[in-house]
């Protein structure tokens, strides 16, 4: 078995990082268009009002967003007369300094909600793409160090290409989009949790980036049980286990005190979802329907198996730590989202909710690569990696033309629609064609300057919110 190779240092080792960022810029940016959410809303206009009125809260847009966003009952909300986003509020104030520009642009605090919205639309999907690049790129120096310099890059552009990283993360900012770099930190301090000339650094890493990972979706807070279980599986000593879950507390703590202070409960707005759904529907439906399923949007997920074969016992027990964390955070996780009432995650492309659990997935590839020899495991994995990024281009390019998420009929209020093979998302989707909209607004902003890319926005009846 070759061994993993451990990123050496300097600029011809930094290089390639770099190069892959901005080729995977230019990719995530090659639609033209953020594939934004009603969820996404408030975390876009949560940087604005960092840098334009110095608040967390959201009052500059609350009554607008109100009276004129069919939605907006359910994205801001109203305490004490004042209005805040009714998700978690960490992913967007921690992205802020990336909208720093927008502090020396008096002109902004001049503007309309209305225009101010619309930009925000537009600098979400930048801020998307940083992060989602970002993501890849760290998970391709844990990679690295797992499997060969080949199999990592090749697992990498899987991840990136070929999993909801690019149809979900880069598109907008849901807050699968921020927690992407904390959960591939906290997987990457746990592998180096064996570095002795590291003392405890890697413990503080860890317990740092799951405490981020809870605060910007409150989920994270799985990542926290498959953290002990390491711990325990090492023997290690209380005083360890005060290093990685102190901040984890502490994050926690201000997040209960946020969300008293606003809601009014601990758990903010998530209080009113109760865990009823039926576990086998909502597994079955995570895992293989087509309107969901992991194992039809990013097949070559199914991989993830070579890890505990026999031919890849050498390497899974040179990175125990991170297999036995990565397995124990995707059993959690669906665990979790199978009787979670809406497992199917509302409008959106393929298993949003699982995206959490890609980066993991990549890690037990990466760990089993040894098991993944001949020719026909080789193809048959090549085949599903293509296969994968086929499906997220349609959702990049294509989604949401087609409507199958309202038509006929709501698939919140009619979720049999999910396992209609006959009429399912890649189907219709892929029917619907190219959303070509993008492409007309460039060109009449080429030929014509803003205001014409302003009348052919018009034209078209897009609604930015």
């Amino acid at each position: 078995m070759r061994k993993p190779e451990v990123p050496s240092r300097g600029w011809r080792s930094v290089r390639p990082y770099v190069l892959l960022f901005f080729l995977l810029s230019a990719v995530y940016h090659s639609n033209l268009r953020p594939i934004a959410s009603g969820d996404s809303l408030p975390g876009s206009l949560v940087p604005f009002s960092v840098w334009l009125d110095g608040s967390l809260r959201l009052d500059r847009f609350g009554p607008y967003i109100h009276d004129h966003v069919w939605y907006g009952w359910a994205v801001v909300h109203q305490s004490g007369g004042h209005w805040y986003s009714a998700y978690p509020i960490a992913g967007p104030v921690l992205v802020a300094p990336l909208y720093l520009p927008a502090a020396f642009v008096p002109a902004l605090r001049r503007q309309s909600p209305a225009t101010l919205i619309s930009i925000a639309r537009i600098a979400e999907k930048f801020a998307a793409v940083a992060l989602a690049a970002a993501t890849a790129v760290a998970l391709l120096f844990l990679l690295r160090r797992l499997a060969a310099r080949r199999a990592a890059w090749i697992l990498t552009l899987v991840f990136a290409l070929g999993t909801g990283n690019w149809s979900t993360s880069s598109q907008a900012l849901w807050q699968h989009t921020f927690d992407g770099l904390a959960i591939v930190g906290w997987l990457y301090a746990i592998e180096r949790l064996g570095d002795a000339a590291a003392g405890d650094r890697w413990y503080w890493l860890a317990g740092m980036c799951a405490a981020a990972a809870l605060v910007i979706r409150p989920t994270n807070g799985l990542l926290l049980p498959a953290l002990g279980l390491v711990l325990w599986m090492r023997r290690e000593h209380v005083a360890r286990y005060v290093r990685a879950f102190l901040l984890p507390a502490l994050a926690a703590s201000a997040f209960a005190a946020y969300n008293l202070a606003v809601f009014g409960h601990i758990t903010g707005g998530y209080h009113r979802v109760p865990l009823n759904g039926h576990p086998v529907e909502g597994l079955l439906g995570l895992l293989l329907s087509p309107g969901r399923g992991l194992l039809i949007y990013t097949p070559a997920a199914i991989f993830a198996w070579a890890a505990c074969a026999p031919r890849a016992r050498e390497s899974r027990m040179q990175h125990r730590p991170v297999v036995a964390a990565s397995v124990a955070f995707i059993v959690l996780h669906f665990a979790f989202f199978a009787v979670f009432p809406d497992w199917w995650g509302g409008y959106c492309w393929g298993p949003r909710l699982l995206t959490e659990i890609l980066p993991p997935l990549m890690v037990l590839i990466a760990v089993g690569m040894p098991a993944i020899r001949g020719r026909p495991l080789r193809s048959a994995f090549a085949c599903l990696a293509l296969f994968g990024c086929l499906v997220q281009a349609l959702g990049v390019y294509c989604y949401p033309k087609g409507r199958w998420d309202q038509l006929p009929v709501s698939v919140d209020s009619a979720p049999a629609r999910l396992w209609n093979w006959a009429d399912n998302p890649l189907i219709r989707t892929a029917r619907a064609g190219i959303a070509w909209e993008p492409y007309a607004i460039l060109a009449a902003g080429v030929t014509g300057g803003p205001p014409a890319a302003a009348r052919k926005l018009q034209q078209l009846g897009i609604n930015p919110y």
